[in-house]
């Protein structure tokens, strides 16, 4: 029942993704595995667009055989680029922020990573890929 969920989801985003065409995108390669909205992406090149028309905050990661969508939580619109921003947390990378041409996307620090964190007792090391 979960898988079933999972993959409907992923698949409208996926075809949310498409509706979206006219909407900024950024390619990136990411050279290691990263925790974004829970789940764990494998490292490669991803395409990151708006998962729904008119809603920035949602974004959707898509490569060949892999998607996740994940919302951020609040905009700067004083930082520009094309880049990601990852914690590092021991060996473990975190989806902090998604830098574009319009503005700087952030995302919560999620329970996994600020248990990492405590139990680690480090701060988290900021990793920026992409332009």
């Amino acid at each position: 029942m979960r898988k079933g969920f999972a993959l409907l989801l992923t698949m409208a985003a996926v075809l949310c993704t498409l509706a979206t065409a006219n909407a900024e995108t950024i390619k990136v390669t990411v050279p290691f595995d990263f925790v974004v909205n829970g789940r764990t992406l494998p490292a490669a090149t991803y395409t990151i667009q708006e998962s729904l028309p008119n809603n920035k905050f949602a974004l959707t990661f898509l490569s060949e055989g892999t998607a996740g969508v994940a919302l951020a939580a609040n905009e700067d619109t004083s930082v520009t680029g094309t880049q990601l921003v990852f914690h590092r947390i021991g060996d473990q990378y975190f989806l902090s922020d998604v830098v574009s041409l319009d503005g700087k996307l952030h995302f919560p620090v999620s329970r996994r990573e600020a248990h990492l964190a405590r139990i680690a007792n480090q701060t988290p090391i900021t990793t920026s890929v992409g332009n």
